[in-house]
């Protein structure tokens, strides 16, 4: 644990420090914990974008980890091929899963969690092509599409979560025309979608933030109690650019599915007990903004072209679509399902004419 604690001080964006092993340090830390007691109404007003979590009776950070990763051994556990049927059919029965869309036989998928993030036989998507317009990443339910004007963002309808404490910057800074707007689109997976993340359209990644958040469950039930459920919980930011400047694509975890995997980075790794615990982003006393704190990494321009697949849900969730351009309109609404490859919206013509934007901006 020691080691894990001291690589996250080294990679983290910022750490205000944790207390040493002697007396003097527990000390001072005590004191400024009593500070930040006693300063932390002023302190949420200082900080717009910096939040603390909600009451927790239990320790959710562990309680919803713990149990995540649980579930998580026992997808991963081989199945006798005599019970596969069985076991995936009534999956497929409970959550209405396509079972024609499968790649290969369905006694095939030697775990649970390999029938849950199963490919899709060739054609049983069309990823839609027109350069100028974006398709969906993934299967699921809308939650929210639109502009976003300000750093309260909805979650749902009447809720809303902090942008810059989900990207892990100020909202309004990673633009690079002041002029052109920025944009979110939101799709929750169900159970029994497909589970796997494409490319939208064509974009550089050029870095991803690991933020090791709690697992709340992400519901249209459970987004509705929670503000700022997509800041809290664990996630894997990556960030880039597109034609029309900055690009990010998010996959979010969740209770029971917080296990996300990158086609092109094997390194990170989420939905793991054995996780740094001095980190602001799960220490009881959180004060600070959570958003502040990831794991980052710099990438030298992955370039990932339309439909091309950039990782998948072991165990499933929310993937959060974040974009720059002078003008979008989207072709879906909350509430509409969406298949991946799908038409979800497109820039308006006056963009269509603008120079290519894919070149490195600092975040």
């Amino acid at each position: 644990m020691p080691r894990v604690a001291a690589r996250f001080r080294q990679n983290s964006l910022s750490h205000p420090g944790v207390p040493s092993k002697g007396g003097a340090g527990k000390r001072a830390f005590a004191k400024r914990i009593f500070q930040r007691l006693r300063n932390r109404a002023s302190s949420i007003r200082n900080a717009k974008w910096r939040f603390v979590k909600p009451p927790q009776l239990l320790r959710w950070d562990l309680l919803g980890v713990l149990m995540s990763w649980l579930w998580g051994s026992v997808c991963a556990r081989t199945l006798p091929v005599r019970l596969r049927i069985a076991i995936y059919n009534l999956w497929a029965y409970t959550f209405s899963v396509n079972l024609e869309e499968m790649q290969h036989s369905i006694e095939s998928y030697e775990t649970l969690a390999d029938f849950f993030s199963r490919p899709l036989r060739e054609g049983a998507r069309t990823v839609h092509d027109d350069e100028h317009g974006m398709a969906s990443p993934c299967d699921g339910k809308v939650i929210t599409c639109g502009e976003i004007t300000c750093d309260a963002v909805e979650q749902v309808k009447g809720v809303t979560y902090s942008m810059s404490g989900f990207l892990g910057t100020l909202w309004n800074e990673v633009k690079h025309n002041p002029d052109h707007k920025l944009y979110q689109c939101v799709i929750y997976l169900a159970p029994g979608d497909y589970h796997r993340i494409h490319s939208p359209t064509e974009w550089n990644v050029q870095s991803s933030r690991h933020f090791p958040g709690t697992l709340f469950p992400i519901s249209p039930t459970v987004t509705r109690l929670i503000p700022n459920l997509f800041a809290l919980n664990e996630r894997v930011v990556l960030n880039g650019v597109w034609k029309h400047g900055f690009y990010s694509l998010s996959p979010v975890g969740a209770y029971n599915v917080g296990s996300i995997s990158l086609n092109f980075d094997e390194s990170i790794r989420t939905n793991v007990p054995l996780r740094d615990y001095t980190c602001p982003n799960l220490r009881y006393f959180s004060f600070g903004g959570m958003g502040t704190y990831a794991y980052e990494k710099a990438y030298d321009d992955v370039e990932v072209e339309r439909g091309e697949e950039l990782g998948k849900f072991n165990l499933g969730s929310t993937v959060v679509l974040i974009f720059e351009c002078p003008e979008f309109e989207f072709s879906v609404k909350a509430g509409d399902r969406v298949l991946m490859g799908q038409f979800i919206g497109a820039c308006k013509p006056a963009a269509e004419d603008e120079p290519d934007q894919r070149q490195p901006h600092p975040l």
